[in-house]
């Protein structure tokens, strides 16, 4: 036997996948005063035999098994999970010495079974009152079974450590646990698949595991254990846990100094003689030795075929790693399109090898134009894409498609998860923020998944028209996923379907995808105002997920505890974020920061403005670097101090991209600008081009001559967005990097179906405009307490400069008034006086 891994959502064996089907065991009443609480060699030989005819794979026990248990238990193929007996229930964190018996506990029982070929790993604890952490906080809770974990993995560290979880105390969630377990005895089919969909999320990127479940056969019969069990195997399998443990084996029970004779849990009686539910599990099983999947245990009712479009530009450092996973996966109808985006790398002689993936190549019109051209290709039913720095696990495709399939989501998506770091450098990148994640409205409802792990209903994607072209290196996969909530379509989000995603391998590869992030945000920003926040990030309307949830200072989650402490399930809700708690970390909160150090330089009372808002951000950076996990083997004082200075600058790298292609990319040509109305229309005068009114004699309505502007708009090449019944306005014209204008429309209806329809025409400046006005501002204040005579030439001048840009911006607003009445004209609509 070789000792099972933790790698992502699941258990490994080798390469194969471990799926850990387990029982617990004991504790029974000692044969004699020198037995453990585990009966005798023999008889524990016995139940091994039946665990092992069942499949059952692991078991679980509640005390320090002695040395032939481990040794019995590799006889039969049996992993241990030892439970650490250390309850103390009372204010024990209270007690140096308290604490330092337990640890004493910890610290023996970890090196009596220490690198054991059969040891699975261990539980610190089970169960502890919820009272009990409420009283102490979460938090801290934490941090103490932290530091147990810490001892056990320094005697092994390829043990594998948990903490035993129960629904009460949901949102204690220690960080150094190698998988996540929770005891749940759920029995409504229902609940119970919905709220293991809210431990997925609760448990990250880590195996989840149900430490305990079961029935007892004394309030229920058999036949009701055999039919809860079924459903079980199939609830955990199927919605892609790592495993689960039944409580119990045997209904023989001893606790407390007395037999528990009120109780019947096991899948065996007191004699050892099988329930139905045994049968149950014998035949629910999935025999991992042996390679059988999810898959083959637990097959779809329908398998619609699946096209895997991946889209490379120049990604030939990871194609061959991700088209060789994609050629594996436990599937039965699905074929794979690699579309090459215009690389210049050895992309194509790679695909060259790979005869059974359909290869199309294209000049570099980007990410979105690949992505269409590979639906537009595919055969099946399902579009499912990927990338080519990816990949999928080989049961990706099989989660993806069960959940489409049985909860009938237009589009559902699933995790990505970075794999194991090559170095320090590319560990710290890893973790560093900005990271491509899901966004989640409910447990199962995504806002956002990743377009690395998305798979469509071709017809849907038609349906909305395809990926926008205009998103070449980022930002297509939110812009699709909005528009899917707008048609009124829901994405659903299948936490087992992973991707394994290479993050960026160095630092400069990793602010090269933060600035495409940021372009790609400015773009969306345009399409979709109502999604963005006042400094222009997106304000997501769920709840993201990652490695830096919340700050434990300004944004705690809250934790519902019921009445007096008492609820059954004690939540975790995650509030969702707000612009200014990104604020210290902004491009432009440091910039005004840098501004107002170098204005302190001239005036000593604003020496101590600069300080409090550098510290605001140092104090932010310092609390990423503090509560993000880096992986452990590359974690160091280097790999932190790496990860800060990342944390500082993503946001000013992301900032600056996101401003540049909002000043810059988003602007009508001057060309356009300056050019005559070609089409009919009458002179505008530039006080008259604020407002203007027109009278219909048919049903010509507002809608009508705004379809029109519209059509002159795309036709003559504005630049310009279309409200998306989030805004006050009707269309916003970007102009030029000091102006936008919008346009407000107004019909009035009278008698025998005629119409009067008003315009606004309205100025406004742009962001960047009302940015440098401010700097200026701050930077005249001050410098009028130094040099009062230079400020005041300085102060008239701009005064002046302001004149001329807003008398271009009235010649902008003209130009764009004859537009209006061109379009107007055509409708067969009159000018009237306003």
């Amino acid at each position: 036997m070789n000792r099972i891994e933790a790698k992502g959502k699941f258990f490994f064996l080798g390469d194969k996948k471990f799926y850990l089907q387990g029982v617990t065991y004991g504790p029974f009443r000692p044969r004699n005063k020198e037995s453990s609480c585990l009966g005798t060699e023999e008889e524990t030989r016995r139940d091994f035999a039946l665990m092992h005819l069942a499949g059952i794979n692991v078991v679980r026990v509640y005390h320090t098994p002695p040395g032939w248990f481990l040794d019995l238990a590799e006889t039969y193929s049996l992993y241990v999970i030892i439970t650490i007996p250390w309850h103390e229930r009372t204010l024990f964190l209270d007690s140096t010495n308290t604490i330092r018996e337990i640890e004493s506990k910890v610290e023996e029982a970890a090196s009596a079974n220490a690198g054991h070929q059969a040891l699975f790993g261990f539980y610190v604890d089970n169960e502890i009152p919820s009272d009990l952490v409420r009283w102490y906080g979460g938090a801290k809770m934490a941090r103490f079974l932290d530091g147990l974990v810490s001892i056990i993995k320094n005697k092994d560290s390829e043990a594998l450590v948990a903490y035993s979880n129960f629904p009460p105390t949901e949102y204690l969630l220690p960080q150094s646990v190698d998988f996540y377990s929770y005891n749940v005895y759920l029995h409504r089919r229902a609940e119970f698949r919905s709220y293991l969909s809210r431990l997925q999320h609760l448990s990250d990127e880590r195996p989840l595991v149900l430490g305990e479940f079961g029935m007892d056969t004394i309030r229920h019969s058999q036949d009701e254990q055999a039919k809860l069990i079924e459903g079980h195997y199939e609830e955990v399998f199927r919605g892609g846990l790592a495993g689960t443990i039944l409580f119990s084996w045997t209904d023989e029970w001893f606790t407390n100094g007395v037999d528990v004779d009120d109780w019947a849990f096991g899948l065996v009686d007191k004699e050892r003689v099988p329930k139905k539910s045994y049968e149950v599990v014998k035949n629910k099983t999935i025999s991992s030795t042996e390679g059988e999947t999810v898959a083959q245990s637990y097959p779809l009712a329908v398998y619609p075929k699946v096209s895997i479009v991946v889209c490379s530009y120049n990604g030939g450092k990871t194609l061959r790693l991700c088209l060789d996973s994609l050629l594996e996966l436990n599937y039965p109808d699905y074929e794979i399109l690699l579309i090459d985006d215009g690389s210049t790398d050895h992309t194509p002689s790679i695909a060259k090898d790979y005869p059974t993936v359909r290869y199309k190549r294209q000049k570099n019109f980007g990410l979105s134009v690949a992505r269409n051209a590979g639906a537009t290709l595919s055969e099946g039913e399902i579009v499912a894409y990927t990338d080519s720095d990816c990949m999928p696990d080989k049961d990706w495709l099989y989660h993806l498609i069960k959940f489409m399939v049985e909860n009938h989501y237009a589009v559902v998506g699933g995790p990505n998860i970075s794999p194991p770091a090559n170095s320090w450098i590319q560990a710290a990148v890893a973790s560093a923020p900005g990271a491509p994640s899901h966004v989640m409205m409910d447990d199962q409802i995504a806002e956002h998944v990743p377009g690395c792990n998305i798979a469509f209903y071709k017809s849907v994607l038609e349906a909305i028209g395809g990926f926008d072209p205009d998103y070449r290196k980022a930002g297509d996969d939110v812009d699709v996923c909005w528009r899917i909530m707008q048609a009124g379509y829901e994405i659903g989000f299948s936490p087992a379907a992973v991707v394994w995603h290479y993050r960026r391998f160095t630092v400069k590869d990793y602010f090269k995808q933060q600035k495409g992030y940021g372009e790609a945000e400015a773009l969306l920003r345009f399409k979709h105002i109502n999604y963005f926040d006042d400094i222009g990030g997106i304000s997501w309307h769920g709840v993201i997920y990652g490695k830096f949830r919340s700050s434990r200072f300004f944004h705690a989650p809250l934790i519902y505890h019921g009445v007096f402490g008492s609820g059954l399930f004690q939540s975790i809700y995650t509030k969702p974020y707000h612009f200014w708690l990104y604020l210290p970390l902004s491009l432009e909160w440091n910039l005004i920061s840098a501004l107002l150090l170098l204005l302190s330089f001239f005036w000593n009372p604003l020496k101590i403005v600069p300080l409090i808002t550098i510290g605001c951000t140092l104090w932010c950076v310092i609390e990423f670097v503090i509560k993000t996990n880096i992986e452990a083997k590359h974690d160091s004082i280097r790999a932190r101090l790496l990860l800060a200075y990342l944390g500082w600058l993503q946001p000013i790298v992301r900032g600056w991209a996101r401003y540049f292609t909002w000043v810059s990319k988003k602007q009508t040509p001057k060309s356009v600008l300056m050019s005559e109305e070609s089409h009919r229309h009458q002179k505008v005068s530039l006080t008259e081009s604020g407002h203007m009114t027109f009278w219909s004699e048919g049903d010509q309505d507002r809608l009508a001559l705004l379809g029109q502007i519209v059509c002159y708009l795309e036709e003559e090449g504005w630049k310009y967005a279309i409200d998306n019944g989030w805004t006050k306005w009707d269309i916003n014209i970007f102009a030029n990097r000091w102006w936008h204008v919008r346009l407000r429309t107004l019909t009035e209806i009278y008698p025998q179906g005629k119409r009067l329809n008003r315009i606004e025409i309205g100025l406004r400046p742009t962001t960047f405009s009302a940015l440098l006005a401010i700097l200026m501002a701050l930077v005249g204040m001050v410098s009028w307490l130094k040099f009062p005579l230079l400020c005041l030439g300085v102060g008239v001048s701009l005064f002046l400069v302001l004149l001329v840009l807003y008398y271009k911006g009235l010649l902008l607003r003209k130009r764009l008034g004859e537009l209006v009445q061109a379009a107007a004209f055509n409708k067969g609509m009159s000018i009237l006086d306003t």
